[in-house]
């Protein structure tokens, strides 16, 4: 029997085995995308897998051409069902908490897919844009209404993500790859967070006193630089046995 103290676990599934529970290291995401002009609250882990990733965007600017950036799958949240955890994953107990920001791709070669050599594709943040987030959005994580954790991004580093820096001279501008932080380094939590499956979570990000996104690499009429930006809670799982 692992340390880590989970939540009561009386709140099965019939179709599970009664009394038993398996024990796993696990990711628990959701994501929201980031775009230029964006200000004010939108809240993630409150749409399951199959819904729209909700996004902090201008008035003006277009919904992301990106179809990865539209509605949440596998690869932007684990979530079955709608603000909990849910018997597809049990009880948990949060140990460390990350964020992503999706980074934008560089073309090496003209014709690389993204125009001349060293341009910046139209989606995914390039140093400019991380720079901005970092310095304007802040989350908050709420357990059945009640704050968990709360600060800036940059108080949240990332847990993956390409690293190091690239440079180009294709097209004469400066390019790299910036990021949250160190990735792997996620914010350690002395004290973790106890989600038992029923409980309602929440995580809001917001910009900070109104200010507003303000990307750089954006050309008027597009949907404004789109970036997604996960939120990861690695946790210790204790699910259900079938």
């Amino acid at each position: 029997m692992p340390s880590a103290i989970f939540p009561d676990p009386r709140f099965r599934s019939p179709t599970a085995q009664a009394g038993v529970s398996d024990f796993r290291d696990e990711n628990v995401y959701s994501a929201v995308v980031l775009q230029t002009g964006g200000s004010g609250v939108t809240k993630i882990f409150v749409s399951p897998a199959g819904q729209s990733i909700p996004s902090l965007a201008g008035a003006t600017v277009a919904t992301p051409a990106q179809l990865h950036q539209q509605k949440y799958s596998d690869l932007t949240t684990n979530l079955a069902k709608a603000g909990e955890l849910g018997s597809a994953l049990g009880e948990a107990e949060v140990r460390a908490i990350g964020v992503v920001i999706e980074q934008a791709a560089y073309a090496v070669n003209a014709g690389g897919g993204s125009g001349a050599a060293g341009s910046a594709r139209a989606f995914g943040a390039t140093q400019f844009e991380v720079a901005d987030i970092l310095s304007k959005v802040s989350l908050e994580f709420k357990v059945g209404g009640k704050r968990q954790i709360i600060g800036a991004i940059n108080m949240f580093p990332a847990y993956g993500g390409a690293s190091g820096s690239v440079a180009t001279t294709g097209n004469a501008v400066a390019s790299g790859i910036a990021t949250n932080g160190w990735p792997g380094t996620l914010r350690r939590l002395k004290f973790p967070i106890a989600i038992a499956r029923n409980d309602q979570i929440e995580c809001a990000i917001a910009t900070g006193n109104g200010v507003a996104l303000a990307f750089n690499t954006i050309t008027a009429g597009t949907d404004g630089q789109p970036s997604l930006c996960w939120v990861n809670l690695h946790a210790s799982i204790s699910g259900d046995v079938r």
